[in-house]
C-alpha cells in the first residue's frame, strides 16, 4: 500500500492502527485528526506523519485515500455531517469507515454521503480497558473479528480497506446494521448493564464489610462494571430498543429462576443450569479470536522466574504463543498458567517442551 490514511479521533484504536503501520514500515502516510492535547502526545511519540485539529477540515479532508472515524458514536455522527457539508473539497473517490459500536444510525447517515465518498460501516471487535494513544497496541486487531456493513451499491469491501484489514491481521465479517445492533445488544450491551447492576446493586453492608471475600466468580461477573460511562452513554442511547428487549428477556429468566428457588422447584432449576452450561460450552474461550485456539494448562511453582522458565524454552523453539493468562496462584505453593496456540501441533510441542523442563502440562478440555 502507498496510500494516505486519515484517522479522525486519535485514541487507543486509531493509535494502534498507526503503530502497526509504522512498526511494519508500510508505505502509508498516517494523518492524525484530534484535539490539541492528543496531537501533542502523538507528535512526542512520533505516531503520525501529519497532524490536524478537528476544525482544520479544509486541510485534512482533501488528499485522503481512506478516512477512519474512531471517535465515540455521537462524535462520529457529527463528523459524518461535516464530511457531507465539505464534499466539494474532494476531487477523487475517498473511502470512509468508522469504529462505532452501534451501526444503524451511523450507517444511515454514512450511506447517504454524496459521491465521491464511499462509506462502509465498521466495528473492529477489539479493545482494552486502557485508554489513550500511549497504550496503543499494534497487535490488538490480530485474529479479531472486524464487522463491516456495506451499502446496497457495493458487493465487497473497497480494496484499500480490505488491504488494511488484511495487514492488521483481523477477520472481516459482513453483517447488516440491523443484525449488528441486535446481536451486540444481547452479547455486549445488555451484559454490560447486567454487570453494572450486580456491582451497583450489592448491599452497602456487604460492600463495606465483606467485599474482600469476593471470589473469582464475582470478580469475573463485575469486571466490565469498571467501564467508562462516557463511552457507554452513546452506545446505550443509539441502541436502546434492542438493549431494552434483551434486558426484559433476561429479567424474565431471572424472575423464573427466583420463583423456582422460592418454591423449591429443583428440577426446573437444574434444567436452567444445564441450559446455561450448554450455552457456555458453545462459547469458545478465545477472547474474540475468529478461530478456536488450542489451550495448554501448565502448573508452575510460586517463585521468582518461574513464568520465564516456562515461556523461554517455548520461545527458543520459535513457537508463537497467541494468548497468556495466569489463572490461579496459591502463595508459596504454585500457580496455573494458561497458554493458547493457533495450531494444535504447537500446543503438543509446547507440552513436550514444558515437561522436558520439569513442568507438568496438559491440554485444556
Amino acid at each position: 500500500m502507498d496510500k494516505r490514511i486519515t484517522l479522525v479521533g486519535f485514541g487507543l484504536l486509531a493509535g494502534s492502527v498507526a503503530t502497526a503501520v509504522r512498526q511494519a514500515g508500510q508505505r502509508i502516510t498516517i494523518r492524525a485528526v484530534s484535539s490539541k492535547g492528543t496531537l501533542q502526545k502523538a507528535r512526542e511519540l512520533s505516531m503520525a506523519d501529519e497532524l490536524f485539529e478537528y476544525e482544520d477540515v479544509q486541510n485534512w479532508l482533501p488528499n485522503s485515500d481512506l478516512i477512519l472515524l474512531c471517535s465515540p458514536i455521537k462524535h462520529i455522527l457529527t463528523i459524518i455531517e461535516v464530511l457531507k457539508n465539505n464534499a466539494g473539497l474532494l476531487r477523487s473517490e475517498v473511502v470512509v469507515s468508522d469504529f462505532g459500536s452501534t451501526k444503524e444510525q451511523i450507517c444511515r447517515m454514512g450511506f447517504a454521503l454524496p459521491p465521491p465518498f464511499v462509506f462502509v460501516g465498521g466495528h473492529p471487535m477489539a479493545g482494552s480497558e486502557k485508554r489513550g494513544i500511549e497504550h496503543s497496541d499494534p497487535s490488538i486487531f490480530e485474529n479479531a473479528y472486524w464487522l463491516y456493513c456495506l451499502p446496497k451499491n457495493l458487493t465487497k469491501l473497497p480494496e484499500i480497506l480490505n488491504e488494511l484489514l488484511f495487514f492488521l491481521g483481523s477477520r472481516p465479517m459482513q453483517i447488516s446494521p440491523e443484525e449488528h445492533d441486535f446481536a451486540m445488544a444481547w452479547l455486549s450491551h445488555a451484559p454490560q448493564l447486567l454487570s453494572t447492576s450486580i456491582a451497583a446493586g450489592i448491599s452497602q453492608n456487604t460492600a463495606k464489610n465483606h467485599l474482600h471475600l469476593a471470589g473469582r466468580g464475582f470478580r469475573d461477573m463485575t469486571r466490565i462494571a469498571g467501564s467508562s460511562w462516557g463511552m457507554w452513554k452513546d452506545i446505550l442511547e443509539t441502541n436502546k430498543k434492542n438493549i431494552t428487549e434483551a434486558l426484559e428477556t433476561y429479567a424474565e429468566k431471572m424472575s423464573e429462576i427466583k420463583r423456582e428457588l422460592s418454591t423449591e422447584q429443583l428440577g426446573a432449576l437444574e434444567d436452567n443450569f444445564l441450559r446455561g452450561n450448554q450455552t457456555r460450552c458453545n462459547l469458545e474461550t478465545r477472547k474474540n479470536y475468529a478461530y478456536p485456539l488450542h489451550e495448554v494448562v501448565a502448573h508452575i511453582p510460586d517463585e521468582p522466574g518461574s513464568i520465564l522458565r516456562a515461556l523461554g524454552p517455548i520461545a527458543e523453539k520459535n513457537i508463537n504463543i497467541r494468548d497468556i493468562e495466569l489463572m490461579k496462584v496459591r502463595e508459596g505453593v504454585g500457580g496455573t498458567l494458561l497458554l493458547a496456540f493457533k495450531a494444535e501441533s504447537d500446543a503438543d510441542n509446547a507440552i513436550e517442551i514444558l515437561e522436558d523442563n520439569g513442568i507438568y502440562a496438559r491440554k485444556r478440555t
